[in-house]
């Protein structure tokens, strides 16, 4: 079974962590960027709802993003959880945390294009990096039509509705698929190519994206899962280098 990228995952969170010095990381719909109709068809089926999601993602001007996790197993290091704002410039302003054995690390993050900061505990500013060194991907690229979240929403197999349920104030419709690993690891970085994740989306009456849960062996056979919260749909983001 293939394991190099369990393995970078966790070369890349040690680096991290021994650079940290520690031994052993609701506007219009103008302003959503082309939401829509809160009647669906009954015609509608998972894969276009999937599209109307992808669509309304790719066009919204900025938003809120909150990475967690579970069922890391706990001697596993890697990428922990992550949140901040990002935009289809593409762009991001946040902060990422990962972990090797029980330590972890917080660093912020910012993200330009292809340039990415880092501010290091040991480090007085922020520094231009590499993530793929911490095995972590870009974070704005999360946010392109063609590599980010979103272009895994037509890349899903075997999609079916679940049950409408509440997720907070807002009534949600899942839709739960297949995702190859392939096409995870693309996206995260993390993960086995060589396998297949199940995946579920969370989908307002507006067609937003407002969670996507992938689940599978990201670490060894561990069964992990990675959970993206979008929220905050038409949010200015306005990134700048760091001084």
């Amino acid at each position: 079974m293939p394991m190099r990228h369990s393995r970078r995952a966790v070369a890349g969170a040690a680096a991290l962590l021994c650079l940290s010095s520690i031994t052993a990381c609701s506007s219009g719909a103008d302003s959503r960027g082309g939401g829509g109709d809160k009647s669906e068809s009954s015609s509608a089926t998972p894969m276009s709802r999937l599209a109307a999601a992808k669509s309304v993602v790719d066009k919204t001007s900025g938003m809120r993003i909150a990475l967690t996790s579970e069922g890391i197993p706990q001697n596993a290091s890697g990428l922990l959880r992550g949140q901040g704002n990002g935009s289809n410039k593409p762009n991001f302003s946040g902060t990422f945390a990962a972990k090797v054995g029980s330590v972890e690390a917080n660093v912020p993050i910012r993200a330009i294009g292809d340039d990415v900061w880092a501010k290091l505990p040991i480090w007085p500013d922020m520094r231009k990096i590499d993530p793929k060194t911490y095995g972590a991907p870009n974070p704005a690229t999360l946010f392109t039509p063609d590599k980010g979240l979103s272009s895994l929403m037509p890349k899903t197999r075997k999609a079916a509705f679940g049950k409408e349920r509440r997720d907070g104030s807002e009534v949600v419709t899942p839709i739960t698929g297949q995702l190859l690993g392939a096409d995870v690891t693309s996206v995260l970085t993390i993960g086995d190519p060589s396998r297949v994740y199940q995946v579920e989306y969370l989908l307002t009456d507006k067609n937003e994206l407002r969670v996507a849960k992938i689940t599978g062996a990201f670490y060894n056979d561990a069964t992990s899962s990675y959970i993206l919260r979008l929220d905050q749909y038409g949010k200015k983001v306005d990134v700048q280098p760091p001084a």
